[in-house]
């Protein structure tokens, strides 16, 4: 895929999230920095979530971590993923404006989803979202 990112209005919004040692077999969030849980849409504007960006701070040695864009702390069904593996470390994916738009008012965050196999649990996970805000519909 080619020019998914191609938008010349709105603003750019990159929001950093990060998780210590997530467990196998689970579904966690990820906070920024100082441990919020993410960013508000402002009254007028929708998120339009474009690019996610994972990486893992220890070789995976088994299993996957799949990590999702969320509002209001629900997974997007149409937002950008990224999956990490025992062959991929740092994975990235990208979306078209407004194939997955949060609302105002709404939380944007992101989640990862290990699976059983998921290893080793002392991994440390860090993601970059790249979205756009755009006057709402």
């Amino acid at each position: 895929m080619a020019n998914e990112l191609d938008r010349n209005d709105g603003v750019d919004v990159t929001l950093i999230f990060s998780i210590a040692n997530p467990a196998a077999s689970a579904t966690t969030a990820l906070t920024f920095p100082q441990g919020t849980t993410g960013f508000k849409v402002p009254a007028g504007y929708q998120f339009h979530p474009i690019c996610l960006s994972g990486a893992s701070n220890a070789d995976l040695a088994a299993g996957t971590a799949t990590f999702a864009v969320t509002a209001g702390g629900v997974v997007l069904g149409n937002g950008p993923t990224a999956v990490l593996s025992d062959t991929v470390q740092q994975a990235v994916g990208v979306k078209r404006v407004d194939a997955a738009p949060i609302n105002p008012g709404v939380l944007v965050g992101v989640s990862v989803t290990t699976n059983g196999a998921y290893a080793p649990t002392t991994a440390d996970l860090d993601v970059v979202l790249i979205g756009k805000l755009l006057p709402a519909a």
